[in-house]
């Protein structure tokens, strides 16, 4: 997760939010996703920040059932929480989820 540049472009209030929900992301795409050709993006405007974690694995990622005995399967359950929005391309590829900017101004 590259702070630095939230900070440059004066989103330092979501930077803790935006690491955790990327890094769950990255992680399941390591994991499940063959941990090879992983490609990360993100980009910003005025409402919204926007990460997108691509793999090279079809399998569609799908948010699981867990309970407080369960060993994994939290990753997307965060990024639910965490995400305003967030989705599955249609080839099962790429993971998108968005912070709405709005709710971090109050916090800068």
């Amino acid at each position: 997760m590259n702070g630095a540049l939230l900070t440059l472009w004066d989103l330092r209030p979501c930077i803790d939010v935006a690491a955790l929900v990327l890094t769950e992301l990255v992680t399941n795409a390591f994991q499940h996703g063959g941990g090879e050709d992983i490609t990360v993006t993100w980009c910003a405007d005025i409402t919204h920040l926007t990460m997108r974690v691509e793999d090279s694995s079809s399998v569609r990622p799908v948010l699981r059932a867990v309970d407080e005995t369960s060993e994994g399967g939290r990753g997307l359950s965060i990024v639910e929480a965490l995400a305003d929005a967030w989705g599955v391309s249609e080839d099962g590829r790429t993971v998108h989820c968005a912070l709405a900017l709005a709710e971090y101004a109050a916090r800068a």
